[in-house]
């Protein structure tokens, strides 16, 4: 017990070889020791787990190791090599920014720079997690690192590159660490339980090594919880149940019934997944890859792209045989509309089960299809031929008889009138139904579905009352404008000249209220024909004068004046009795 090493620890690589998915980071640095082309500044930067902080001491042992082999590696026999494995080095100064981030931790370190080593060739100075220094502590290591020492060589590690300032990137050599991939992963997690003697099924290391999202030290991290969950027997059920993962037997189920179209099955296997503790976002996301791991099985030059074993490969090249392609892409195209609105959805539960719901019935068989498009059809064509009698009632209404309205105009002469000529009339006869080839055929058949349409006589009252009703529409919409115009007074009702048409007179008091409503005149118009039935109605502005308001009476002076030039008697008083108001 108290000779326990997590393996992260026990299992570090200690030479170049040894470092897990960095080959191109570790080959350059072997290269640059044989070739002694050694930058005095290195920058290594990725994501955590990845052999940054490996890589910086097998590189600081490597520099000083007296006897490098012809491969870049140390002899790990030498002095230099002994007292580094040991820890005894004074070569090697390690800091650790998170906690050493303050101006005078720098300054120490650089006054310690001075110094020339005691044992090897280089003193190297590794500073962990350098983006955590302060502006002011970069800019007291700027001078030193742009010229240290021959003997210096300072290894800079982060995974945070884009908080570091450029002028220290300037002066750095920056190599970018990749995530490891699940392959890599999975065989060094072989490699440690064989070592150890532990069985442990390849299915479960790749599951453990996806979880560990290209971090081998969470991966190693994970292996030590199973193996003190499981035991020296690591399978892939009790490894998916420790570490909470959704087993890919579900999605497998669940893209079954879904082309199945069996909706109960779906629900019932979502409301197990939900009370098993899983999230249904995860579900939806998990999905979703199974989805794309089905549409990637189509193609024998796409499986590469399947970081699944063997076994798992078949079970995703079977359930793809029968997935149609478009059937996957919309699913997916579902699914991700699910994944982006879930978390704006109050009812989470109903959201996605609503996408299974759709995913259920994408599988639909091309005839009941067909059968529901000669429905909707059929349908349609029954709503259209009663639409069409409705209006050819509306349209042939005929008055009995037709009275001769004499209108009051105004004394004030109507200028600036603008006349809106009524919109082309379409037929409701089946020979003017059909669209024409030509303009001419067009103008005869609207001619004859003119002369067939008998329109309504129009009354001041409804006329007025449709104005109005019109406006209120435009004062919702905050026009107010265009309801003042058509509400500060009475429209007036008069016939054209040599025609049945119908002029509706609309007083304005200048230009710019015809201007506002130019662009709404064509939909005043149409609103008007629609409501008084009638298709033969105009419009036009007249200008009126602004009667001139009266002027209101504030003062006493103004009130005596207004009494005096009123009623005479009221000056004679104040005269005859020399009366003064106190103005």
């Amino acid at each position: 017990m108290d000779n326990f090493i997590v393996s992260a620890r026990k299992y570090r690589p200690q030479t170049f070889r040894t470092v897990v998915g960095q080959q191109h980071i570790t080959g350059t640095l072997k290269n640059a020791i044989l070739q002694k082309h050694l930058a005095q500044a290195f920058l290594f930067c990725g994501p955590r787990g990845v052999g940054k902080t490996t890589c910086a001491r097998i590189l600081a042992k490597t520099i000083n190791c007296f006897n490098v082999t012809a491969d870049g590696e140390a002899c790990d026999v030498c002095d230099s090599c002994t007292s580094f494995n040991n820890g005894q080095s004074l070569n090697v100064y390690e800091l650790d920014a998170a906690s050493n981030n303050s101006v005078d931790d720098i300054r120490q370190l650089v006054e310690q720079v001075r110094f020339a080593p005691q044992l090897g060739s280089h003193r190297v100075y590794i500073i962990d997690e350098v983006h955590m220094l302060s502006t002011a502590a970069f800019n007291a290591f700027l001078k030193t690192l742009e010229e240290p020492p021959k003997h210096a060589i300072f290894i800079l590690a982060t995974t945070e590159k884009h908080k570091i300032i450029p002028t220290i990137l300037s002066r750095c050599q920056i190599f970018d660490f990749n995530r490891i991939k699940i392959e890599d992963m999975a065989s060094h997690l072989a490699w440690i339980a064989k070592t150890e003697g532990i069985a442990a099924e390849e299915e479960a290391l790749r599951l453990i090594a996806q979880k560990a999202d290209g971090g081998l030290r969470d991966a190693c991290s994970m292996f030590d919880q199973m193996v003190s969950f499981s035991g020296n027997n690591i399978t892939y059920k009790t490894t998916a149940e420790n570490l909470h993962v959704l087993d890919y037997d579900y999605y497998f189920k669940v893209g079954d019934f879904i082309l199945e179209q069996k909706l109960p099955d779906v629900l019932l296997i979502f409301d197990e997944i939900l009370k098993r503790g899983f999230d249904g976002h995860n579900f939806v996301v998990g999905l979703a890859e199974h989805l794309r791991n089905l549409l990637v099985c189509k193609d024998v030059t796409t499986l590469q792209l399947l970081e699944v074993s063997e076994n798992v490969k078949l079970r995703y090249s079977e359930q793809s045989q029968k997935a149609p392609l478009m059937i996957l892409l919309k699913a997916l195209s579902i699914l991700n509309k699910c994944d982006i609105s879930f978390k704006a959805a109050k009812n989470q539960r109903l959201h996605v089960e609503m996408a299974l719901m759709q995913l259920t019935f994408l599988a639909a068989p091309p005839q009941q299809e067909a059968e529901k498009k000669n429905d909707v059809s059929e349908q349609n064509g029954t709503s259209q031929s009663a639409s069409v009698a409705n209006s050819d009632a509306k349209g042939a209404f005929v008055p009995t008889s037709k009275e001769v309205k004499t209108v009051k105009t105004s004394s004030t002469p109507l200028t600036n009138i603008v006349t809106l000529k009524p919109k082309t009339q379409f037929s409701l006869s089946d020979s003017v139904s059909v669209m024409a080839k030509t303009d001419k055929a067009d103008e005869k058949k609207n001619d004859v579905a003119e002369e067939l349409l008998r329109d309504k006589e129009l009354n001041i009252e409804e006329v007025r009352s449709a104005i109005f009703q019109y406006a209120e529409e435009k004062f919702k919409t905050s026009n107010r404008l265009i309801y003042s115009t058509l509400t500060s007074h009475q429209a007036e009702l008069g016939e054209e000249n040599g025609s049945d048409s119908y002029r509706i007179i609309i007083p304005i008091h200048n230009e710019v209220q015809s201007e506002s409503f130019r662009e709404h005149s064509q939909h005043f118009l149409d609103f008007l024909r629609k409501q008084l039935f009638n298709r033969k109605i105009t419009f036009a502005f007249s200008e009126r004068d602004v009667v001139q308001q009266e002027k209101k009476i504030y003062s006493a002076k103004e009130k005596y004046h207004h009494l005096a030039a009123k009623n005479p008697l009221v000056a004679e008083i104040s005269k005859r009795f020399n009366l003064e108001l106190d103005f």
